[in-house]
């Protein structure tokens, strides 16, 4: 079914991943296994350029977040990766959202799922 007036604003897409320990700065190695753990790749996000500065790249990433907490529950998922296009992009997930760069590439942040659990649980 075609529906003329609905237009994709934005969306994202998320795949399963794992994180290496080499990827891992010396603190984040102490608390983890020595192989490699399960994650999940935010491997798209994009906004439609008349919908950038309203707010709704933050509602998809909230919803991102919401589904990864509920598989968190599930299945074991050590760790959120996100391959930011751009410097820029990679600044907004460090500072605004509380992700890691990987030691291997500034451009590809970690977020470790306990984080986001423990965020969840306080509301």
């Amino acid at each position: 079914m075609y529906v003329e007036d609905r237009v994709l604003r934005g969306y994202y897409s998320l795949a399963n991943t794992s994180v290496a320990l080499s990827e891992l700065n010396e603190e984040q190695r102490k608390k983890v296994p020595r192989y490699p753990m399960p994650a999940v790749l935010l491997s798209r996000l994009a906004v439609d350029k008349s919908m950038r500065r309203k707010g709704l790249g933050q509602r998809l990433m909230s919803d991102f977040f919401r589904r990864v907490y509920a598989v968190s529950k599930q299945s074991g998922v050590a760790f959120i990766v996100v391959d930011a296009k751009d410097l820029d992009a990679a600044d907004y997930y460090q500072n605004k959202l509380g992700f890691v760069p990987s030691t291997n590439s500034p451009l590809r942040l970690l977020l470790s799922t306990a984080t986001l659990i423990q965020a969840f649980k306080q509301g």
